[in-house]
């Protein structure tokens, strides 16, 4: 199989805006829960510790069609995996490759989509706090008068 790899700066990790699951394509079963994701790497919590250096088969079902697709293929390699003291679950951090170029650009593609997301929601609040203060003031100059 070959790796499709390409060169990526550094990318900032994005916070998953759902829950969403990874699955082992050999059992078919779920690896986690994704915390965050870059370009190259994935954090996720699992109930079961992973073993550092293996890499495992991936399959990740999308929560909304992106270009054309529902899912996502890739290679992840653990690199480190600890004990959550706070949840009792493992944390564990990967590094991805990609055999299609597509499953990159998807993974590219949803991480962008976080990043939106997180904007409008930001955006959002901020809009709904603006409209409060406006209200208050206008509140407050009725009143003064």
């Amino acid at each position: 199989m070959r790796v499709v790899t390409k060169e990526i700066q550094q990318k900032s990790r994005r916070k998953a805006a759902k829950p969403l699951l990874v699955y082992d394509l050999h059992t078919g079963m779920p690896m986690g829960q994704i915390i965050d994701m870059s370009e190259r790497g994935m954090k996720i919590a699992s109930e079961l510790p992973f073993k550092i250096r293996q890499i495992y088969y991936c399959r990740m079902p999308l929560m909304k069609i992106i270009k054309g697709f529902t899912e996502v293929y890739f290679d992840a390699e653990c690199r480190w995996c600890q004990r959550n003291e706070e949840t009792s679950w493992y944390d564990s951090g990967y590094i991805l490759r990609f055999s299609a170029p597509h499953n990159a650009e998807l993974v590219h593609e949803l991480i962008h989509s976080w990043m939106v997301e997180r904007v409008e929601r930001l955006n959002a609040d901020y809009l709904e706090q603006d409209d409060e203060d406006s209200f208050i003031r206008r509140l407050l100059k009725s009143i003064r008068k």
